[in-house]
């Protein structure tokens, strides 16, 4: 992971371009700092998509400029794109294990593609990683063997085996119970001081996030409301917020 004292990313009038949904949005104006918590909130989750990938540097602004670690995203050519990669990790809910790669090579599999290790090396990594995560269970399961918190566990090592300075989450372990929820969320929140985390989502524990985010950005058509806090977010006046928080 690489260390950074300036924002990891900056958002200044971005406005993201239409691949998830065809609605108008806002121009976006934010900072991501190393160790926090960001959450992407509001009523379309297309939408939000949209402008977490923009923050990722999946996609350029259509409008406005995104720096992310420290440089434009719209001037990256492809060879930059791919090196930015190696510092970003990405866990999406509906991107789904390799089923035909057992639960270690699932994890080792970015590293040996980036080749930044041995595949010795990156084996230990993984086992190591994984281990800190609590994967008791055998590693070279394949994924349909494995419960749904198994495989968000390998999911989060997965996005963790090239230790990135930012992390982001697409409505992660949606598809996990509450008590399973809450241990994930205990798993991320171990990893808040080591990098920057920015995920769509987390209504559902709202704990987690009273506890954790420290930015929290409601989005819609119209309007872009930034909060410092979840007390601030759950206590807003603005009427939309209370539409989304009663759903």
């Amino acid at each position: 992971m690489s260390t950074h004292s300036n924002p990891l990313i900056t958002a200044y009038d971005a406005i993201p371009h239409l691949k998830n949904s065809d609605l108008r949005c806002p121009p976006l104006n934010c900072q991501i700092e190393l160790s926090s918590l960001t959450c992407l909130v509001g009523p379309h989750r297309p939408q939000l998509r949209d402008y977490q990938n923009m923050l990722a540097g999946i996609a350029p602004p259509s409008q406005g400029s995104v720096e992310v670690l420290g440089q434009m995203t719209s001037d990256l050519d492809q060879t930059a794109w791919q090196q930015l990669r190696t510092d970003i990790g990405y866990i999406s809910g509906g991107a789904l294990l390799l089923s035909v790669q057992h639960g270690l090579m699932n994890v080792m599999l970015p590293a040996l593609y980036h080749q930044q290790l041995s595949f010795r090396e990156v084996a230990d990594k993984a086992r190591a990683l994984l281990g800190e995560l609590g994967c008791d269970f055998e590693l070279t399961t394949f994924p349909a063997l494995l419960n749904s918190l198994q495989r968000s566990r390998i999911a989060l090592a997965r996005a963790l085996i090239l230790d990135p300075s930012l992390l982001f989450l697409d409505v992660p372990f949606h598809d996990l119970g509450a008590n399973e929820r809450e241990t994930m969320g205990e798993l991320l929140a171990s990893q808040i001081p080591h990098r920057a985390i920015c995920m769509i989502g987390g209504l559902q524990s709202p704990q987690f996030l009273e506890q954790h985010a420290n930015q929290i950005i409601y989005i819609s058509e119209q309007k872009i409301i930034y909060f410092n806090s979840w007390i601030s977010f759950s206590q807003t006046e603005d009427q939309d917020v209370h539409g989304l928080l009663s759903t």
